[in-house]
């Protein structure tokens, strides 16, 4: 039988050989990403605002977009590379609740591991709102206030993987390409070279894009969150909720202050839907103008310089998913609260 002792000396010999291990890869990707920047500088970037369809074609040297589908009186769908990130987003969070429910299926909270990182970083959070929210409401908006930001962060965090931006389609353009060595019948290296007049030139349609800077996908957030605070505010006032927006009461009462009430409720109501756009345009602005900075000082410093850009621009993304989150949190603490306030 082995002792307490010998099963910890085990554990901790353990450790230190995963984390030689986890070291050693580090080290390797270090050294991979000088020898392919040296090889293949980064082709200058090209910042578009709209985002581009996987699936095309090429005519007369320009990109047509095919449809992924087409859906009665709305019209074609189409596949785009924020579309993929959002995929590999999702599948992010389903391997990280599959482990912690791995960890936690015996009814038993190990703190270790993923179970460990996540239940730091809710407990942090909590910390912070506890004040804003009262108690018998943190049961309902807690869920979707620690979902947001959890899902916001691998959104921002993800961006930073390499092959975003990086990975993709090359196809062939009949003018302002780069030169491209063959590797294989579908593999292309785009170089930094632009392409000669005379000489074949390609553009990347990148297979992922940061989900975040789409505005497509930043206003559906805000849209959501928007709504779940009329949910909420309903679901603690009842359909009286809305006189603060149409105050019907008011001017049966006393039409004099009523109708001021009602201009009141108009400026309140233009508010709510004006959240839609500052959640939804203060997410894509921030996020989007990191992507920017990310592509020009990547292709103009040096890669290690550019290594704590990254860090600053991860920074960013936790910061985002936090305001976010924070603020979809207060909305709805005023929301279930406002009733009472107002009387």
């Amino acid at each position: 039988m082995t002792t307490k002792s010998e099963n910890q000396t085990v554990s901790s010999t353990k450790k230190q050989n995963n984390s030689k291990i986890w070291l050693f890869m580090l080290l390797i990707l270090i050294v991979l990403n000088v020898l392919v920047v040296r090889w293949y500088k980064p082709v200058e970037p090209e910042i578009n605002i709209a985002t581009e369809s996987i699936l095309f074609h090429t005519e007369n040297g320009e990109i047509k977009s095919d449809p992924w589908f087409t859906l009665p009186l709305v019209g074609p769908v189409y596949l785009t590379n924020t579309t993929t990130a959002m995929a590999l987003v999702l599948i992010t969070l389903l391997i990280i609740a599959a482990a912690v429910r791995r960890q936690t299926k015996d009814g038993q909270l190990r703190a270790t591991g993923i179970v460990m990182a996540i239940e730091s970083i809710f407990t942090a959070l909590i910390s912070m709102v506890d004040s804003a929210v009262e108690e018998k409401w943190r049961d309902r908006i807690y869920p979707f206030f620690l979902t947001i930001f959890l899902y916001i962060l691998i959104a921002n965090l993800t961006k930073l993987l390499p092959f975003y931006e990086t990975f993709g389609f090359a196809h062939p353009v009949a003018s302002e390409g780069f030169l491209a060595d063959k590797w294989t019948s579908f593999l292309y290296a785009i170089r930094s070279t632009p392409a000669a007049e005379g000489e074949q030139g390609y553009r990347l349609v990148s297979l992922f894009r940061g989900a975040t800077t789409d505005l497509n996908f930043t206003l559906a957030l805000a849209l959501v969150t928007v709504v779940m605070i009329q949910v909420m505010g309903v679901q603690a006032h009842g359909i009286g909720y809305f006189n603060k927006f149409i105050n019907i009461r008011a001017m049966r009462e006393n039409p004099k202050s009523g109708l001021i009430q009602v201009f009141v409720g108009i400026l309140e109501l233009i508010g709510e839907i004006a959240k839609i756009a500052s959640f939804g345009f203060r997410l894509f602005g921030n996020m989007f103008a990191g992507m920017v900075l990310l592509s020009f000082l990547g292709y103009m410093v040096p890669w290690l310089v550019n290594a704590f850009i990254m860090l600053y621009e991860a920074f960013v993304g936790i910061l985002q998913a936090f305001i976010f989150a924070m603020l979809a949190a207060v909305f709805m603490s005023m929301a279930v609260r406002s009733e009472h306030s107002s009387s």
